[in-house]
């Protein structure tokens, strides 16, 4: 697991049971610094936690923990 993908996962885990928009977990997972840096910075690790069926997204695009996934 990639250092980003950790910091998605460590955020997610904080609320396991609510779906979050790709912009507030780019926003609040990781520092203000980074995210002003490159908003878009948590596009690829989403992608690949969701490929690897670690996150599950909603009807409406948002992202949360799958159940029963242990990290």
């Amino acid at each position: 697991m990639t250092h980003d993908e950790k910091v998605i996962v460590d955020f997610l885990s904080g609320s396991s049971e609510t779906f979050f928009s790709r912009k507030e977990i780019s926003r609040h997972a990781i520092k203000r610094v980074v995210y002003e840096a490159n908003p878009r910075w948590a596009d690829s690790p989403l992608s690949s936690l969701v490929g690897r069926g670690i996150v599950e997204t909603n009807d409406q695009g948002c992202y949360r923990l799958k159940e029963g996934v242990i990290i």
